[in-house]
């Protein structure tokens, strides 16, 4: 399957009829976080790739490396290019080496990227030049160079209309790695970002389901180089989860009311069979029926619980 959408049909805005490289609008100090664990092969060319652009861009700007407890050469590879290193003295994941070079960004900006060279750094001042206007501007790998594996498209797909629906918005990628954001937006929601691979997709969803706002920009999307840490069937259950739980977070009658519905229609569906054919009445549209009650109740319970906070 495809992961390309039909401009018109997109929610949120789409922009590639501008010039890719607009004297950038001021933001003030911009720290670039990368994530690191074993990634001898390419971390060399994508800290070079990075600070190449930036130092064209007229953006103050500092590279913080988080070196996730690599076993190889990573952090000497990465201070042999005078980046900031910050280094876990094991692996904890990537949202955790995000997270960490969060707190230790200088800049009221993060951008973050990935240390495979999958992302395109030049890219990266297009995604700063919207920055002001919109609280997170994510580079959607959408375009028809977006190389994404075709093992992860499937099951890609289904999360994104999963994550369409919950966050009742159109997503074009919900898990980007390359993108922009205030850092007092990552630091009001710290304590519910993950430290896995889901980070991503949590800091959208709390973005938009707390209307803030978020531009999509198409990027082209590379093969990586080095060995991939993504698990597909595992972490695939793992953000199905993530999805389903953010939402019951922030939007819980987006989960429970689906649910009870569909207890009750099958309950309603039920009674009517017990009555018209067997002329009785059976536990089991009772029980669906009450699921259907309890369920609804809940999610109304949840709502009310999280408008209050």
């Amino acid at each position: 399957m495809d992961d390309r959408f039909e401009s018109e049909e997109a929610v949120l805005t789409l922009d590639r009829d501008l010039p890719a490289h607009d004297e950038p609008k001021r933001v003030g100090m911009v720290s670039i976080v990368i994530p690191a664990y074993n990634e001898e092969e390419g971390i060399v060319e994508s800290v070079e790739g990075v600070c190449d652009v930036m130092a064209r861009s007229h953006y103050d700007y500092e590279v913080i490396v988080v070196d996730d407890g690599s076993t190889d050469k990573t952090s000497e590879l990465v201070r042999s290019t005078g980046a900031r290193v910050v280094r876990h003295e094991e692996n904890r994941g990537y949202g955790a080496g995000l997270k960490t070079g969060i707190q230790a960004a200088m800049g009221d900006w993060i951008v973050i990227t990935d240390a495979d060279s999958t992302y395109p750094a030049d890219r990266i001042p297009d995604l700063l030049r919207d920055a002001g206007e919109y609280d997170m501007v994510v580079g959607a790998r959408v375009g028809g160079g977006a190389r994404i594996p075709l093992i992860r498209r499937p099951a890609k797909w289904v999360l994104s209309k999963l994550a369409n629906y919950l966050a009742e918005t159109k997503i074009p990628d919900y898990n980007s790695g390359l993108r922009v954001f205030r850092k007092d937006l990552a630091l009001r929601f710290f304590k519910i970002l993950p430290q896995g691979f889901s980070f991503t997709t949590t800091i959208t969803l709390c973005s938009l389901t707390h209307g803030f706002r978020v531009k999509y920009t198409p990027i082209e999307y590379y093969v990586r180089k080095g060995k991939s840490k993504i698990h597909p069937i595992k972490d695939t259950y793992r953000f199905f989860m993530l999805i389903v739980r953010t939402t019951v977070y922030f939007n819980p009658l987006r989960v429970f009311m689906p649910l009870g519905a569909g207890l009750g229609t099958l309950g309603m569906g039920k009674l009517a069979h017990e009555i018209i054919v067997t002329g009785g009445l059976a536990e089991t549209s009772v029980l669906l029926l009450l699921g259907s009650f309890q369920t609804i109740a809940l999610g109304l319970i949840a709502d009310m619980i999280n408008k209050r906070i």
